[in-house]
């Protein structure tokens, strides 16, 4: 299957979409204003403690409060072998906590947590407070799994380090001598991270992971990556001296985008972004999925529609069920849809075509990198699913608020991203000339309070918006003058 990789960066905003086969499959983007911080490992303060839960709510540096449960604080534990205590037993209210964020904060609720910090690189994760060798379940041929269990023996020999580590799936068929230097790597980042809780002050983050380019390069770029494509030849610098300095093998592979047209318009990737805001999807047999999202569940509902083929009703339901199969699959992944799923297929009384239908999508989720479990069929013959949810779905990045309807609208700071990326092709394509944008009045404003003037200082251009009654906060203006 052929990988490729697409970066998008503007002051503020990044954006990194993940093709497979020419198809978009997953896309990520960060904003300076909501930027992830997952991997980030703070001094915490323990705020409250709440025994009906078994939790304590901490401050971090900045946000909301962060949720550590008794489950992620194990490392608090003792290690008697008593086994699991109470959370009040173990933290108490003002008490310093070292932790790291495991999942981004999503509407009314904070971050969560883990005791158990760690360190990510590419081929492995550091954990320098648990003992053992993990190895990712992606790596099949036992063969290799034994290869790289005794080189971990011997790599933490060398490096002599404390702690264990999981071993991911792109260091299948790694040399000893790579695996050796990222760990070192790793566990001197371990070791600058100050270890001594805060005599008093405010909390303070103590370790920041990457930034959200080198995150993605870290996290997606497999070696069977065919290429990684920037816009502009800026960003193009950029990533290549990063690539040089922790990943040599891929920078052979990079590529930058010079064309008339912006990079995510002309590989599809904007109007895979326009799809995932539907709440219909058609199907290639003429039925379609309805997909509805609420904060507790994803309800995705598969119709036959015009689906016109001989045969009996059951023959019919199995072959639109397995029609859907490969585009919910996809749908989970653009969509980063988390949490609780339930699919309602069209019935099927056959339970050997139930069958057909489950291995389908077990194998279609083969890719996924977010942990995905098939949980089985309901006796309504729904089937449910569970996808590890880290942060907020596409959509509600996209739009900030859930509605059910047709289709969602962006929001105001999307829109004005859209307005700043044409804006920067404009200037690059008409070197002279005020750019003047015309918008939704809320946009104009999200627009003049920074985010333009300081676009215009980059490119030295003169850019200029103004309210237009007539617009809706997702259409826009744009030319040269």
């Amino acid at each position: 299957m052929k990988q490729e990789l697409y970066i998008d960066d503007i002051p503020g905003e990044c954006r990194i979409a993940l093709l497979e086969d020419d198809v978009v499959v997953e896309i990520d983007i960060d904003r300076s204003t909501n930027q992830s911080q997952i991997g980030n490992i703070y001094w915490g303060r323990a705020d409250s403690v709440v025994p009906s839960l078994q939790a304590a709510f901490l401050t971090l540096d900045t946000g909301p409060q962060g949720f550590l449960s008794i489950r992620e604080a194990n490392t608090l534990y003792p290690k008697d072998g008593s086994g699991r205590p109470r959370i009040e037993s173990i933290i108490h209210e003002g008490q310093w906590v070292l932790v790291q964020v495991s999942k981004d904060s999503a509407g009314d609720k904070g971050p969560r947590l883990t005791a158990n910090p760690s360190m990510a690189g590419r081929f492995l994760v550091y954990q320098p407070l648990k003992d053992g060798i993990a190895i990712s379940s992606r790596i099949r041929d036992e063969a290799e799994r034994a290869r790289l269990t005794e080189a971990m023996q011997q790599v933490i020999n060398k490096v002599d380090c404390e702690g264990g580590f999981i071993i991911r799936t792109v260091a299948e068929g790694a040399d000893i001598d790579v695996l050796v230097h990222e760990a070192e790597t790793l566990a001197s980042q371990w070791a600058a991270v100050d270890l001594n809780p805060p005599t008093g002050g405010n909390p303070t983050c103590m370790y920041r992971d990457l930034e959200p380019r080198e995150r993605a390069l870290r996290d997606w770029a497999m070696p069977e990556i065919a290429k990684i494509i920037t816009e502009g030849r800026e960003l193009f610098a950029a990533t290549k001296k990063y690539t040089d300095a922790h990943m040599p093998d891929l920078s052979d592979r990079l590529e930058v985008h010079t064309g008339s047209e912006l990079l995510f318009e002309e590989a599809g990737i904007e109007a895979a972004i326009d799809e995932a805001l539907e709440t219909r999807m058609d199907l290639p047999t003429g039925g379609w999925l309805s997909i509805e999202s609420t904060e507790a569940l994803t309800a995705i509902d598969v119709n036959s529609g015009g689906f016109k083929q001989e045969g009996d009703r059951e023959q019919i339901a199995l072959k639109t069920n397995l029609a859907a199969v490969p585009v919910i699959a996809r749908q989970l992944r653009l969509r980063d849809m988390g949490g609780q799923i339930v699919v309602d297929f069209i019935n099927m009384r056959d339970q050997a075509h139930r069958s057909e239908v489950g291995d389908a999508m077990d194998a279609a989720l083969k890719r996924d990198r977010a942990p995905t479990q098939i949980l089985g069929w309901t006796r309504m013959g729904l089937m449910e699913l569970t996808r590890r949810r880290t942060r907020k779905t596409l959509p509600d990045f996209l739009t900030g608020e859930r509605r059910l309807q047709s289709t969602r609208v962006r929001s105001v700071e999307s829109t004005g991203y859209d307005i700043l990326r044409l804006a920067h092709l404009e200037a690059d394509c008409s070197p002279s000339g005020t750019i003047k944008i015309g918008a939704h009045k809320s946009v104009v404003g999200w627009l003049n309070g920074g985010p333009l003037s300081r676009l215009s200082s980059h490119l030295s251009r003169t850019m200029e918006a103004a309210t237009e009654d007539d617009m809706a906060i997702d259409e826009f203006d744009l030319y040269s003058e």
